[in-house]
């Protein structure tokens, strides 16, 4: 298989690449890998996966996480069977560590083979960073696996994306990217190629919108670091199914809980944590057979005269308003508030936007905004590698 890098500057770097070659070829030291270049982090990567080495993998553009791996102790994890370290910012905001071996990886990319073989897939084209576990799994592993090319270049503009996208192609990209794509003038019959999304959720009208400009399916992915994937479904579709080999089941407050052989068997934050192969997630969710409906994370879910609004749906209707280009919005403790709950809604827009304003934009949607709103307006809310928004310090 080939592996192509493209240059801003129209020149292109061809790599051939034998995983046979890798193998007996393994060092003793873990090794970092961030997500400065796609090009050399996917290199290392193969070196390390077919090598039997070992890396730490992370996103420089998080400097909490990268602070706290100036004081790992590496010598802690000389026991621990994996292959791949993946470090996230986890669900309580503080750095946690996911082991990931082969067979966790490898596992999953058989049941995703799985998925996409009905397009008889010919070339990967990656937008995403290989440090996410997503970009590892879908852009690395599975061209990697079924020994398809792979196409990558540091920054793709949206009309390079798509100028580059033929038949056979499968796209590995974001929401943002979906959107991108959108906004475009131009069109392009790509029913004959597929495309991937994942890291943060992709709103029905947008999967749509894509879906009947492109005549293009996009098949969304949902999971996380800790637990691999776990679901998939396709355009604007409101249900997920899971994945093969993943049971899904509802704790009694209705959240998540997922049994896998794809969830990373041992965690590391202060100290480590084995899994089982099974994990309790803060989503809640209402399932269905094998299929759920995803509401949104319960702890980023309020409540009012027995409606749940998701911090996700809010943000979807205000990032739909032409003056605001980014909106982060998230749901705290407050007991001065009338309902002991606040929206704090963080906005990147160039005008002068009130609550009021967000109250009038809010009613629109949404049957009652009867809820404390904290605002704020800032010129950059900054996104992690894989387009994940960072919270405002």
């Amino acid at each position: 298989m080939t592996l192509s890098v493209y240059d801003d500057n129209g020149q292109i770097r061809n790599y051939t690449i034998d995983k046979k070659s890798y193998k007996n070829n393994s060092k003793e030291e873990m090794i970092f890998i961030d997500s400065t270049s796609k090009e050399s982090s996917l290199l290392k990567l193969i070196e390390v996966l077919y090598g039997d080495g070992k890396a730490i993998l992370f996103d420089k553009n998080n400097k909490f996480i990268e602070e706290r791996l100036k004081t790992l102790d590496l010598k802690s994890f000389q026991d621990k069977d994996f292959s791949f370290i993946y470090f996230t910012s986890g669900t309580t905001g503080k750095p946690v560590g996911a082991l990931k071996t082969k067979d966790n990886l490898l596992l999953e990319i058989e049941q995703q083979t799985l998925l996409l073989k009905k397009y008889n897939i010919k070339k990967v084209i990656v937008t995403v960073p290989f440090i996410h576990v997503y970009g590892t799994l879908i852009g690395a592993l599975y061209p990697l696996e079924n020994d398809i090319d792979i196409v990558i270049k540091e920054h793709f503009l949206p009309n390079d994306l798509l100028d580059m996208v033929d038949d056979n192609t499968m796209v590995v990209a974001t929401p943002l990217y979906i959107k991108s794509l959108n906004k475009l003038e131009t069109t392009k019959d790509l029913s004959k190629s597929i495309f991937i999304s994942s890291t943060a959720p992709l709103y029905p009208e947008i999967a749509k919108e894509f879906n009947e400009k492109f005549q293009t399916d996009v098949i969304q992915i949902f999971g996380s670091t800790e637990t691999g994937g776990i679901a998939y479904k396709y355009n604007e579709s409101e249900f997920w199914t899971s994945i093969n080999k993943v049971e899904i089941s509802q704790n009694q407050q209705g959240e998540l809980k997922v049994v896998s052989p794809f969830i990373s068997d041992t965690l590391y934050e202060e100290g480590f944590k084995e899994t089982n192969n099974q994990i309790q997630t803060f989503d809640y969710v209402e399932i269905v057979k094998n299929k759920f409906k995803l509401i949104g994370r319960s702890s980023q879910i309020l409540k009012v005269a027995g409606k749940r609004y998701s911090a996700l749906q809010i943000e979807n209707i205000l990032e739909n308003e032409p003056n605001i280009q980014k909106a982060l919005v998230y749901v705290s403790s407050n007991k001065e508030a009338l309902r002991g709950e606040e929206l704090n809604i963080i906005l990147q827009s160039d005008e002068n936007i009130l609550v009021k304003d967000i109250k009038m934009i809010l009613k629109k949607e949404l049957l009652n905004v009867r809820f404390s709103i904290n605002l704020k307006i800032v010129d950059e809310i900054k996104t992690t590698a894989v387009g994940k928004k960072m919270m405002i310090e």
